[in-house]
């Protein structure tokens, strides 16, 4: 039998939401046959492992940090080492999870992982490298600008300024590194904007500033290797005026409409770019892709690398419309990483010194 290290929480703003989506997604790999060995990390950076890992995050949450950083860098080898398990299937939303850290961390100790590798984390958790690498490629995204706390410290004013004389209002205000719509907000004004600004920088020390598209929020799940399978469109119609935290997490007002309601010409663009945003940035494994879409164009909004996964999630759930249960999913996800584990330990044997010069003289 399989055994699977699902590792969760986390130091993220995101921490809460893992707990939730580990408790489904563990529920669901045992269902499908495989041995599962929760491991929760702490918002102090503590490892603890076993079903009562759940409990205990939850009960930690905020609580003062105790130790230092090299002893729960140990901890976190002796946990993984004594685990002993065939894949680290690594379910931290945001910081340390999602941007690449924690698959290095895996690359070092030889794991094998669930997920896109460390390139494909750190380009999609990244915002402004993600609007930037499908610049290179030319898909279609809103008009953005890219700011940095030090300019905004040296000359708010200033910043501001330059903003509102580039980029037409509504704007919305992104740290470059945050999931889950933390620390986002749609502006209308000067006001507003200075007032977002000083809440996007407290979450990163670059902000993405995008044009606000008047359209239809869209998703797609990706599910695959080089050559992903996308699900269905699904449609979001949020309550407020876009898809925040609140209405991902603690409310119910949301409306889904899966399959979205789309001309089949525009589903199949839609499908093309997000097949090629999968292959620009690498990813591997799962992924959410989403869009805003307009009467006349398609825009690509944002690659999520490790998607929520509760019962609630959007990514399951275009899955499922399409035929493919969280089971059958997560079968994929794991056996994809597995393979790829085994590869990447037959790939391993390099040319030496003298073996590369061999016969130069």
């Amino acid at each position: 039998m399989v055994h699977i290290a699902l590792v969760f929480g986390g130091r993220s703003p995101e921490h809460e939401v893992s707990i939730v989506s580990a408790r489904f997604v563990a529920k669901t790999l045992r269902e499908a046959g495989y041995q599962v060995t929760p491991i929760g990390i702490t918002t102090q950076g503590e490892w603890l492992s076993g079903d009562g890992a759940f409990n205990q995050l939850c009960e930690r949450i905020g609580a003062p940090a105790s130790g230092a950083a090299a002893q729960h860098r140990a901890q976190a080898i002796h946990v993984l080492q004594t685990v002993n398990c065939d894949i680290v299937f690594p379910l931290i939303h945001g910081i340390s999870g999602e941007d690449g850290v924690i698959q290095g961390f895996c690359d070092l100790l030889e794991l094998p992982f669930v997920g896109g590798d460390v390139l494909n984390q750190s380009i999609c958790f990244d915002k402004l490298a993600t609007r930037q690498v499908l610049s290179q490629i030319g898909l279609p995204q809103p008009q953005f600008l890219a700011l940095y706390r030090h300019q905004f410290e040296g000359g708010r004013y200033w910043l501001v300024d330059e903003v509102e004389r580039q980029l037409p209002y509504p704007l919305f205000i992104k740290p470059s590194r945050t999931g889950s719509s933390i620390g986002i907000s749609k502006t209308h004004s000067r006001a507003e904007l200075e007032t977002a600004l000083d809440v996007a920088f407290r979450y990163d020390e670059r902000v993405v500033v995008e044009v606000g598209i008047v359209g239809r929020e869209m998703e797609v799940s990706a599910l695959g290797g080089a050559i992903p399978f996308l699900s269905a469109i699904g449609e979001i119609v949020p309550e407020n005026e876009f898809y925040d935290y609140a209405e991902k997490y603690l409310k119910s007002s949301t409306q889904f409409h899966i399959p979205a309601d789309l001309p089949t010409e525009r589903a199949q663009l839609l499908h093309d770019y997000a097949r090629r945003a999968w292959t620009a940035t690498h990813c591997f494994g799962l992924a959410r892709i989403d869009f805003m879409v307009s009467e006349d164009h398609i825009f690509l909004n944002e690659i999520n690398t490790m998607p929520g996964f509760t019962k609630i999630s959007m990514y399951p759930k275009l899955l499922q419309q399409s035929g493919i249960s969280a089971v059958e999913a997560l079968t994929q996800i794991v056996q994809l990483g597995l393979e790829r584990g085994s590869s990447a330990s037959r790939a391993t044997t390099f040319l030496s010194h003298s073996d590369w010069f061999k016969g130069e003289s």
